[in-house]
């Protein structure tokens, strides 16, 4: 159970203290990697004692290659399990792309869409025609 009487500290000045940006205290916050308490209707408060617990020791020899920090963050990732109105408007996101590609698809009768290489380098040529062109060295063209 949680007393008033210990100290709260605000998310500025729990960044300060730790020398973090408070955009990386809200993130450890939303990903539940530190408590936060709701101090009235707006305030966010942060116990030392928990930030004190994200301060730990690394030793050289125990330090994570980078390998392992990437597979860290992925289970992480996957340890979150989402709300159901992440849930939703994922969902809904995924078959509004679906329905555009589908109204895509149709309005250039079924025709699938060039590789986008093959259209970067039709521009770049009718660009670098256009540049030289302008620069009166058309007759290179």
């Amino acid at each position: 159970m949680q007393t008033i009487d210990q100290e709260y500290l605000t998310v500025a000045e729990a960044a300060a203290l730790l020398r973090v940006a408070p955009s990386t205290v809200r993130r450890w916050i939303r990903e539940g990697d530190l408590p936060a308490y709701r101090l009235g209707r707006r305030r966010v408060g942060l116990r030392r004692h928990d930030l004190s617990q994200l301060v730990q020791p690394v030793r050289a020899e125990e330090a994570p290659s980078h390998d392992t920090a990437e597979d860290d963050d992925l289970e992480r990732i996957r340890r979150r399990t989402l709300t159901d109105k992440e849930v939703e408007r994922g969902l809904a996101a995924m078959d509004r792309a679906e329905r555009h590609a589908k109204e895509l698809q149709d309005a250039r009768g079924g025709e699938l869409f060039p590789d986008s290489s093959e259209v970067i380098h039709r521009m770049r040529q009718e660009r670098t025609r256009q540049l030289m062109e302008a620069m009166g060295w058309d007759d290179l063209c």
